[in-house]
This record gives structure tokens, C-alpha cells and sequence, in this order.
């Protein structure tokens, strides 16, 4: 378990600034920001207008021109059955950016809703769901996703449920221990003092303060779900041929390194770029939304 798993599995307060290199320069910090929001945006931006993009097919072989290296008429070359590995290595993005988001989104809204179920439903229901989040910690992500593939058989649909379903508990005690922190501060408790009922203080105080940890790590997520998705499509249990997937060609390229490199680089480096982009988007997004890093930035060393 990583750093980051370990102190939200011990339910205390959470930053993923806390886990970041210490960059002091403030132009540094600017610049890193700028350049993982760029790296992320423009990701996402091509993930989109890939089916639009004048590429060869993804999937249809061309025997004629097995294992090119990279010229002219094919940008990055082609593969072991004379595929075009640049409109590969984009189909392949799409599918990782597919089922990352996917996958985070669908285990943020389960952890939101168990989260809030344990700290507003009692001290039972808190033990259940904080209970429930111990047993699913216990198991590491990849190896419980493993097993629920072994199950319900390999597919791209089934990825993002299996990373999904051992997924939730971190976003859970992620947003428990924000949500109890913020609903002790002194202006929710003004704000009940003055009158104000639960239900509109949950929503116009507690949620939209309690989010800021949330958000950093979603980002950080996302990416720990592309490398996921990429592991189980490496070991056959994920994207299956002939669809792309980055695993997928990693796989196909064991053994090619020295007759054709660009068969291992390219989906390498594919891979390496975006989780970079969505882990140095989730830091540059802690330390903006973090009241201490700001404050930081405005004092005088």
C-alpha cells in the first residue's frame, strides 16, 4: 500500500500535498502546474477527437508491412501484423483515459455516498461502512481486480468494475475524515446556531469545503486506474486483442526490443505520459486548493 492509501486507511486528515516533492520556488511550482494541466488537457482533448483523426485502422493487419520501422508512411512504424502503431498508440490512450476516468468515477461516487452514510447515519452505521472499507483495504487493488476478472472473464466493461469495486474504500475514508473535520469548524457551528437547517448546511458549507482533499486525489487516482488497467490488459485479463490497449501492445512487444525498440518505447513512454499527467495534476491541484501552500506562497521566506 502506498503513502497516500496508508493515512487514508487510518481515517486522519488527508493532502496529497503531503506526499509531494517540496518544490520551494514558486515559478517552479507555477510551471509544473501549468505544464500537467497542458499534459492532461491535451490527453483528454485527443482521447476525444481520436474516432475524428485521419489514422489507419487500428486493427486491420497488413502483412505486407510487418514490424516498419518508424518513416514517412508510418509516423511511429508498425507493429508485428503491420499495424499502424501511432493510430494504436491513440486508440490505445482513448481506451486507458476511458476506463481510468470511468473506473475513478465510479468508485468516488461509491466512497462519497458510504462517507457520508457513516459520518451523518450514527455510530453503527459508521462502523459498518468503516468496517466494510478495512475488509476491501486488506486486499491490494490489482489483486483483488485479478480475482474479479478471473469471474466475470476479461472486457474493457469489466475492467473498471473490478478496479472500481476495490477502489471505493479509499475515496470513502478520504472523505470522512474531511467531512468530520470540516463539520467540526466554528463556522458550521454558527451556521446552527443561527438557525440553519442540516440539510442546507451539508450542502452550502460542509460538501463544498470537505471536497478539496477529494479532488486532489481523484486525480491521482485516476492515473494509479490507467496503470491498473494497463497491468491487466499486460497479463491478458484486461482489453482483449485486437483492440488496442497499452498493456495490451506492451505484451505483444515482449522479446522485440532489439529487432524493433519502437514497439516497446513507444506504448512505454504512451503509458509513462499519462499517469504523470494525472499524478502531477493531482499535486498541482493540492497545493492550489490547500489554505497552507497558499499562504506559503504569499509569505516571505
Amino acid at each position: 500500500m502506498n503513502p497516500a492509501s496508508e493515512i487514508a486507511a487510518a481515517g486522519v486528515e488527508f493532502s496529497v500535498a503531503d506526499t509531494t516533492f517540496g518544490y520551494k520556488s514558486p515559478k517552479r511550482q507555477h510551471r509544473v502546474s501549468i505544464i500537467a494541466v497542458s499534459l492532461a488537457v491535451t490527453l483528454l482533448v485527443v482521447s476525444l477527437m481520436v474516432p475524428l483523426l485521419p489514422l489507419a485502422d487500428p486493427i486491420e493487419p497488413d502483412y505486407d508491412n510487418v514490424a516498419q520501422a518508424p518513416g514517412s508512411g508510418h509516423l511511429l512504424g508498425t507493429d508485428l501484423h503491420g499495424r499502424d502503431e501511432l493510430s494504436r498508440v491513440l486508440w490505445a490512450i482513448r481506451t486507458s483515459m476511458m476506463v481510468g476516468i470511468a473506473a475513478t468515477g465510479l468508485a468516488l461516487a461509491a466512497g462519497m455516498t458510504a462517507a457520508t452514510a457513516a459520518v451523518y447515519g450514527g455510530r453503527i452505521v459508521d462502523a459498518i461502512f468503516m468496517r466494510m472499507a478495512d475488509v476491501f483495504l486488506s486486499f491490494p487493488v490489482v489483486l483483488g481486480a485479478i480475482a474479479i476478472m478471473a469471474v466475470m472473464g476479461p472486457g474493457r466493461r469489466n475492467v473498471f468494475i473490478a478496479i472500481a469495486f476495490f477502489g471505493w474504500p479509499i475515496f470513502a475514508r478520504v472523505f470522512r475524515s474531511s467531512l468530520l473535520t470540516t463539520r467540526e469548524k466554528t463556522f458550521i457551528k454558527a451556521s446552527r446556531v443561527l438557525g440553519a437547517g442540516e440539510d442546507a448546511i451539508f450542502f452550502r458549507h460542509v460538501l463544498p469545503n470537505s471536497l478539496p482533499p477529494l479532488i486532489s486525489y481523484t486525480a491521482v487516482a485516476t492515473g494509479g486506474a490507467i496503470l491498473a488497467e494497463a497491468g491487466l490488459s499486460f497479463i491478458n485479463l484486461g482489453v482483449q486483442r485486437p483492440e488496442p490497449s497499452l498493456g495490451l501492445m506492451l505484451a505483444e512487444s515482449m522479446g522485440q526490443f532489439e529487432p524493433a525498440p519502437w514497439l516497446v518505447v513507444v506504448p512505454g513512454i504512451a503509458v509513462t505520459l499519462v499517469v504523470l499527467a494525472f499524478i502531477l495534476l493531482g499535486n498541482s491541484a493540492s497545493r492550489a486548493l490547500d489554505p497552507q501552500a497558499r499562504h506559503s506562497r504569499i509569505s516571505p521566506e
